[in-house]
C-alpha cells in the first residue's frame, strides 16, 4: 500500500468516531430544528459531514482496498458531500485559530457577554470552566477540520484517479477481442 494510502486509511478510521459523533449531535438538531426551521440548515451541513465520511470509507474499502469497480453514484455522492464538509472543516478551522490565538481578556470578554444574556444559568458555570471548555471545543475542532481538509483532499484526488482508471479499463476492454463478461 502506498504511503499516502496509508495515511488516508489511518484518517478514515479516525474519522468514523467523528462523525459518529456528530450524527448523533444531527439527531439532537433535527428535533430542535422542528422549532426553529431555520436550524435546518445546520442539520444538513452536519449530515453532508456524516455521508461524506461513510461513503469514502466504502470507497476505500470496496474500490481502493479490494479493487472492485464502484458505482458512478458513489462517487457522486463523495464530491457533492466533501464540497460541504470541506466547507465545515474551513469552517472548524478558523473558528478554532481564533479563539486559541485569543487572549484570556478577549476571551473573558465575550464570555461575560454571554453570561449577562443568560441569567438563569446555575451558579456552579463559572468564567474559568466556560474558558476551559471553549479552549478545549477549539483543539477538538482543530483536530477534527485538520483531518477532515486532509482526508477530503485526498479523497477528491483518489476519486478523479480511480474514474480515470477505470474509464482506461472499460477502453481497453471494448477494444479487445476477448469478452470479460
Amino acid at each position: 500500500m502506498a504511503p499516502n494510502l496509508k495515511l488516508y486509511t489511518i484518517l478514515s478510521y479516525l474519522l468514523i468516531p467523528i462523525a459518529l459523533f456528530f450524527g448523533f449531535l444531527d439527531i439532537i438538531f433535527l428535533f430542535s430544528s422542528l422549532a426553529n426551521p431555520s436550524a435546518l440548515i445546520l442539520v444538513f451541513i452536519l449530515a453532508c459531514l456524516v455521508i461524506y465520511t461513510f461513503a469514502s470509507f466504502r470507497f476505500l474499502k470496496g474500490g481502493i482496498e479490494k479493487e472492485l469497480p464502484q458505482p458512478l453514484k458513489l462517487k457522486d455522492w463523495i464530491k457533492v458531500n466533501a464540497y460541504v464538509s470541506f466547507f465545515l472543516c474551513s469552517l472548524f478551522f478558523i473558528n478554532s485559530i481564533s479563539v486559541l490565538v485569543s487572549t484570556n481578556a478577549v476571551l473573558m470578554k465575550f464570555i461575560d457577554e454571554f453570561l449577562e444574556q443568560q441569567p438563569t444559568l446555575p451558579k456552579e458555570i463559572t468564567h474559568q470552566l466556560i474558558l476551559s471548555l471553549l479552549r478545549g471545543v477549539s483543539i477538538f475542532l482543530l483536530f477534527t477540520s485538520i483531518i477532515g481538509l486532509i482526508h477530503i483532499r485526498t479523497s477528491l484526488r483518489l476519486v478523479k484517479q480511480y474514474e480515470r482508471s477505470e474509464e482506461h479499463t472499460s477502453e481497453l476492454q471494448s477494444h479487445s477481442f476477448i469478452s470479460y463478461a
